[in-house]
């Protein structure tokens, strides 16, 4: 805000132009409408976008084949991790592009905020690739209630596990399915401990699998941010 001086001239700004004193004289200038960006603040700002283009349509290609509520939390965190697995090269010319590389950093993301699945769950499958490429994942027994955790007026579960591949990269990815379970649960009902068996294949760029949880009751007064949580459990990428 401009400021008048005992001399009478204002000094400061008002609006979008600048008052300064020079030599006794009053000087008035436009503020500037453009300011100068570093190139690396330039870069960050294409590779942001570039990600997020991308991870659309990566999102896109996975809830095509799998089914994932459509939380604005979903979308925000999985843009999030899926970045930290990209690296950005500048080429000679200063153009800039996007790989990812290794997901690991995509295990654990939050599907759902208000009931993320550190708070829905208590259960740690384990995970083995042999040298045949067969993937066993072993899954203890689960119990509703303490393996699995009921949100507020929820009376059943169901448990949704996908093994995929994927090849992020690509212009328009392609998630493949490689191997599904789905397992109901209700109180006073144990789901005994299982192995999941499946082939991976070896040509796979990224092999990922996701949980998810869905949940009902007899009233359907379950509220809406608590019907379905979700993760990526297990990364890996299989070749180059």
């Amino acid at each position: 805000m401009a400021k008048l001086k005992k001399n009478g001239n204002l000094s400061g700004a008002i609006g979008n132009f600048i008052f300064v004193n020079k030599n006794g004289k009053l000087h008035v200038q436009q503020k500037s409408k453009t300011y100068n960006q570093s190139p690396n603040s330039e870069n960050a700002a294409v590779a942001y976008g570039q990600n997020s283009n991308q991870d659309r349509a990566v999102r896109q290609a996975i809830t095509e084949k799998i089914y994932i509520r459509n939380y604005h939390c979903f979308v925000v965190n999985h843009r999030t991790r899926i970045q930290k697995t990209m690296v950005q090269t500048i080429d000679a010319q200063g153009e800039s592009s996007i790989q990812y590389t290794n997901p690991q950093p995509m295990v654990g993301t939050i599907f759902n905020n208000d009931w993320d699945w550190e708070k829905a769950t208590n259960f740690y499958p384990d995970y083995d690739l042999d040298a045949d490429q067969v993937m066993t994942v072993k899954i203890p027994q689960l119990t509703l209630g303490k393996q699995i955790k009921l949100p507020r007026n929820a009376e059943w579960a169901n448990l949704k596990m996908y093994a995929f591949t994927i090849d992020p990269n690509q212009k328009n990815p392609e998630a493949n399915i490689l191997s599904s379970l789905s397992l109901d649960l209700e109180k006073n009902k144990n789901v005994p401990a299982q192995d999941w068996v499946f082939d991976m294949p070896k040509d796979a760029f990224w092999a990922l699998v996701i949980a998810t949880i869905s949940y009902t009751s007899g009233k359907n007064n379950i509220a809406e941010e608590q019907k379905h949580t979700g993760t990526y459990l297990w990364a890996k990428k299989i070749q180059d």
